[in-house]
């Protein structure tokens, strides 16, 4: 409906009159930004590309942990590298949960919502007898299966289940999470933002310092007790928080250019490992609050990265291209669930051949590419292997309702 430049729309008092100017999209109201994630297929490469990236942290972090990092004495700058990939890497979990946030913003309670539930359990369901099996292998005398079904239904078969643990409860509560954040006026959702994040991340910021001691200034690894200032009792609720700022995000599309934010990235990055390199110095190295998935330094990462890849023109993306990031992202949470078996695996092998953890480091291209081609190949079959049974399925049900639909019409007749 196209109204004239003398009569203001019927929603907008006297004297205002509405303004357009010729930026390539009619209509397109003045200062308004185009926000390049409209477009639903762009949108989507965007996001399915996010996911993969978001994997390949998942099996960077597992690379230092399995690696044996954790309790390394920080005593030569080589060291500060491996720090830095790590606090990196532990945006992992923030960018999923801001995926869902983002993708899941405006949904509501329905019957259609809750039933995409049984996918992520079906996955979880296959995955954890795929990490079942490979313990009766590989690691026969701890293999029973009574500790196998229980396991299961505790989340506890599959090492990394403990996310699917977490996604559960929020996917139950996320239509009303969603009842509350769209029916805030934009200035609430700024506040609502900030609460959630003074309550998560405050502490990462506030209770990590022993200021008191001078001593402990020049050698802050020798003590891990430090005065704490704030409460950490909704520490826990960082999901919660993250799920939020993926809904904000959306949104408010980002105004940077992909290059900026990527040495925004960067830069904090850098400035995250030095700050955990002096903090370990002449120590072994510890995970502080200092880079937990809730501090300031870790959100502050996920956040720009996140921006980074939804500021992306994939335009030029050709379609074969599009499908195989698609299909690689349908894969992405059966690949997360068994990489555990692949670290099982392979490490133990590593730390064989390369006790020093500077000579490990060494291959962690190799290690990650590894494990992350394996996961994505079980993950791809048993992926397939679920939607060939959801299909059959509701293949059953819709016949089944057809034949009920005409039974009394071959009574009647």
């Amino acid at each position: 409906i196209h109204y004239r430049r003398d009569r203001p729309p019927p929603d907008r008092p006297p004297g205002h009159h509405h303004r357009t100017e010729r930026s390539g999209i009619r209509g397109l109201p003045l200062g308004k930004r185009v926000n390049t994630m409209t477009d639903k297929n762009q949108r989507s490469c965007n996001l399915d590309l996010l996911r993969v990236f978001a994997f390949l942290t998942v099996v960077s972090i597992h690379f230092f942990w399995s690696g044996k990092l954790y309790g390394q004495k920080v005593n030569t700058p080589y060291l500060l590298l491996p720090i830095c990939i790590r606090n990196f890497s532990m945006i992992c979990v923030p960018l999923f949960l801001m995926l869902s946030g983002y993708l899941l913003k405006n949904r509501t309670p329905s019957k259609r919502y809750y039933c995409k539930l049984f996918q992520t359990l079906g996955i979880y369901l296959l995955a954890s007898l795929a990490c079942a099996f490979a313990q009766f292998l590989f690691d026969r005398e701890n293999f029973s299966v009574f500790k196998a079904i229980q396991g299961i239904l505790s989340f506890e078969t599959a090492p990394y289940s403990w996310y699917v643990d977490m996604y559960v409860g929020l996917f139950l509560l996320i239509p009303f999470f969603n009842l509350a954040y769209n029916h805030c006026p934009p200035k609430w959702k700024k506040i609502l933002i900030a609460s959630v994040l003074i309550l998560t991340m405050l502490p990462s910021l506030t209770n990590i310092w022993k200021p008191w001691d001078l001593s402990w200034w020049k050698h802050p690894g020798s003590s891990a007790e430090y005065l704490s200032l704030t409460s950490e009792y909704w520490e826990g609720v960082y999901a919660v928080t993250f799920y939020f700022l993926g809904a904000y995000l959306r949104d408010h599309p980002p105004k940077r250019k992909p290059l900026g934010l990527f040495f925004m990235a960067v830069g904090v990055c850098i400035l995250g490992g030095v700050f955990s390199y002096y903090r370990c110095y002449g120590y072994g190295f510890v995970s502080g609050k200092w880079t937990a998935y809730q501090s300031i330094l870790t959100t502050t990462q996920a956040v720009l990265v996140f921006r980074f890849f939804c500021s992306l023109d994939l335009s030029s993306a050709g379609q074969g291209s599009r499908k195989v990031f698609a299909k690689l992202s349908s894969w992405v949470l059966g690949a997360y669930l068994c990489s555990s078996i692949f670290d099982d695996l392979f490490y133990p092998k590593l730390l064989e051949a390369r006790p020093v953890f500077l000579e490990r480091f060494l291959f962690y291209p190799v290690m990650v590419a590894a494990v992350a081609i394996c996961s994505m190949a079980l993950s791809a079959l048993l992926t397939e292997f679920y939607s060939l049974c959801e299909k059959l399925v509701v293949k059953c049900i819709s016949k089944r309702a057809t034949s009920e639909k005409s039974f009394p019409e071959e009574l009647d007749s």
